[in-house]
């Protein structure tokens, strides 16, 4: 597994760009001031030099003067020139020594070393102000372009994607800076915005199929209720309608009133089941399924049916909702034994979190008609009319509520298989 980076700091790297910014500065600043020192040292005279004049007056009264320019920290050599007495016949009489120091003033400068005196003395101050200003810059400059560039453009684009209601793309910023997690934290809310559209879009998926589903199950009875109408009026008419028939047809009429009351009683207990909320609890498996499988034993035996029970969720425990869980469970049993021979087998398996729940019976399994409209509410093969649909209904909502779905199938060599997957949540 690769280990994680160490987390950087917009604050770490600020620190650190002032630190370099500041030594390079300092470096320059420094040069600077040392060369410009240097420079004016140079056309500055030095206040260590000096003048020796000599004068050196002969026996005869003859005057030799020399000037030599000594320093005063350096060991120099002086030679006085005298004449020789043995070609000029002069001897030395006496000789005098004068030391004028030599004026170090910048008055003494030529205009032209003036001026450049003075550059160097602006110089020396004002180019290490100067690269204090263009170290900022430059530092300024880094920290936005490195650190803050990039995850203000990413964030930018996503704000105008939402904007635009697009959530269909991804914020994508690798940083693991302070701005690099507000990116991760952007990217958690975008995808629970694209979910929560998701699931909006389905439940309006939903509402649309369970009106159609409704408009589809509502033509049968209003269809009888009006052939009977019309019939009656045909017979009142002819002043052939009898007692019997009458009692007859208003028995019927009465039956496919009821049906019709069932059906908008079915409506409003999807809708009570659309507005329920999850409520998740923890539970221990595989023991919870165990039990919940065993709960139902004694339906069964009622029936004359047998209880198959295959796991293979290890020991662990998840957060579910165990409302939603059993009245799932149960509805999907309850259409079971209605269709089963002698078996209803309960399958689990639990992989990345989600809980599958495969439920099957050795029934003759559901029609190709039904598997055509497996996605259609209130849709039975009950021909009885005493069964609409409205447990196959009620767990698909259930189930989505959940974080998971519903779905239909036949097994080999018969029998129906109901297939359902909630989103589990394991806390240890």
């Amino acid at each position: 597994m690769e280990k994680m980076r160490k987390s950087a700091s917009i604050k770490h790297a600020f620190i650190w760009a002032v630190a370099v910014t500041m030594l390079l500065v300092f470096v320059f600043s420094a040069l600077t001031i040392y060369g410009c020192y240097r420079i004016q040292k140079h056309i500055l005279p030095d206040s260590q030099e000096m003048w020796l004049h000599t004068k050196t007056i002969m026996a005869d009264g003859t005057v030799s003067e020399g000037t030599h320019r000594l320093t005063l920290d350096k060991p120099s050599k002086m030679s006085i020139l005298t004449s020789d007495q043995t070609d000029k016949g002069k001897t030395l009489e006496n000789t005098e020594f004068t030391i004028e120091r030599i004026e170090s003033s910048f008055s003494t400068l030529r205009p032209k070393q003036q001026l450049l005196y003075n550059v160097i003395s602006v110089s020396m101050f004002g180019l290490p102000f100067f690269y204090s200003i263009i170290g900022i810059v430059l530092c300024a400059w880094w920290l936005y372009r490195k650190k803050l560039s990039p995850p203000i453009r990413v964030l930018a684009d996503a704000t105008k994607h939402i904007k635009e209601q697009n959530l269909d793309f991804t914020v994508d910023y690798n940083g693991n800076d302070e701005l690099g997690r507000l990116c991760i934290a952007f990217e958690e809310m975008r995808q629970a915005l694209y979910d929560n559209n998701r699931q909006l879009w389905s439940m309006i998926e939903q509402r649309k199929i369970l009106q159609a589903s409704v408009a589809h199950d509502l033509r049968n009875p209003i269809a009888i209720v009006e052939g009977y109408v019309e019939y009656m009026q045909q017979c009142l008419a002819d002043g052939n309608l009898k007692d019997e028939e009458l009692q007859h047809i208003l028995s019927n009429l009465a039956i496919t009133s009821k049906r019709m009351e069932g059906y908008t009683e079915y409506i409003r207990d999807l809708n009570a089941i659309e507005e329920t909320e999850t409520k998740y609890s923890a539970v221990q498996l595989p023991d919870f399924l165990r039990r919940a499988t065993e709960s139902l034993s004694f339906r069964a035996k009622q029936h004359g049916l047998e209880i198959a029970y295959d796991s293979t969720v290890s020991e662990c425990q998840v957060k579910l909702d165990e409302q939603i869980f059993y009245r799932i469970v149960e509805n999907i049993f309850s259409n079971a034994i209605r269709y089963a021979k002698s078996k209803v087998r309960f399958q689990y398996a639990l992989t990345d979190d989600v809980l599958t729940i495969t439920i099957s019976d050795n029934g003759q399994g559901f029609s190709k008609k039904m598997l055509r409209k497996k996605n259609t509410f209130l849709y039975s093969e009950d021909k009885t009319g005493e069964h609409m649909g409205l447990g196959l209904a009620t767990s698909r909502i259930l189930s989505q509520k959940h974080g998971g779905s519903l779905e239909l199938s036949n097994i080999t060599p018969s029998g129906a298989c109901v297939t359902i997957k909630l989103a589990v949540y394991q806390t240890g």
